[in-house]
C-alpha cells in the first residue's frame, strides 16, 4: 500500500483536547472555591453558636444571682450597678466599658473550656416602681416592683467573636 505524502495533519484533535483540559480545571478550582467557603461559613457558625452559648449561661447565671434572698450593693463594684439620671456621674451609675474584655466591672464566669474568653455580666438596677396591676386599696401601701437588668456577653471559640443578650428581671 503506498504511502500518500501529500495529506497534512491539521491539528484539531490538540486544540480539542486543550479546550477541553482548560474547561475540567476550571470546573476543578470552582469547586475548590465552594468547599473552602462552606467550611469558612460551617466554621463561623460554629463560632458564633459558641458565643451565643457562653452568653446564654453567663446570662443564666446572673438570674440565679438576682433569685438569692439578699442582694449585695449596687455601689458599681462586682457586676452591679444601678440606672441613675442620663448627667449623673457616680461611679455606681457607670458601666464597665464593652470593648475592654479585662474590665473589671464585668462578672467573670468560669468553667467553660471551649471559648477565647470566659462569659461575662452586668446586673443593672432600675429604680422601684410602682404596680399598675395590683388593686388599690386605702389600707395598704402600694406594690413596690425591684426590676433589674442583666447583660450577659460570650465569646466564642475565636477572638473576633462576640455575643450580647440582655433580660429584664422583675422581683
Amino acid at each position: 500500500m503506498p504511502i500518500q505524502l501529500g495529506i497534512r495533519q491539521q491539528g484539531a484533535t490538540l486544540i480539542v483536547c486543550l479546550v477541553f483540559l482548560l474547561i475540567l480545571t476550571m470546573i476543578g478550582v470552582s469547586s475548590i472555591q465552594s468547599a473552602t467557603l462552606q467550611e469558612q461559613m460551617a466554621g463561623s457558625a460554629r463560632d458564633y453558636n459558641a458565643a451565643f452559648l457562653a452568653a446564654e449561661f453567663s446570662l443564666r447565671e446572673g438570674e440565679s444571682y438576682l433569685q438569692s434572698a439578699t442582694l449585695g450593693d449596687f455601689a458599681g463594684t462586682q457586676g452591679r450597678f444601678a440606672i441613675c439620671s442620663p448627667t449623673s456621674t457616680a461611679a455606681a451609675c457607670m458601666a464597665p466599658s464593652w470593648s475592654n474584655r479585662a474590665s473589671t466591672g464585668w462578672v467573670t464566669q468560669s468553667g467553660l473550656g471551649h471559648v477565647s474568653t470566659q462569659p461575662q455580666y452586668i446586673i443593672e438596677k432600675y429604680p422601684v416602681v410602682v404596680d399598675v396591676n395590683a388593686p388599690l386599696d386605702a389600707d395598704t401601701p402600694p406594690v413596690q416592683i425591684e426590676v433589674y437588668r442583666v447583660t450577659a456577653r460570650g465569646f466564642g471559640v475565636s477572638e473576633n467573636s462576640m455575643s450580647v443578650l440582655q433580660t429584664t428581671y422583675r422581683r
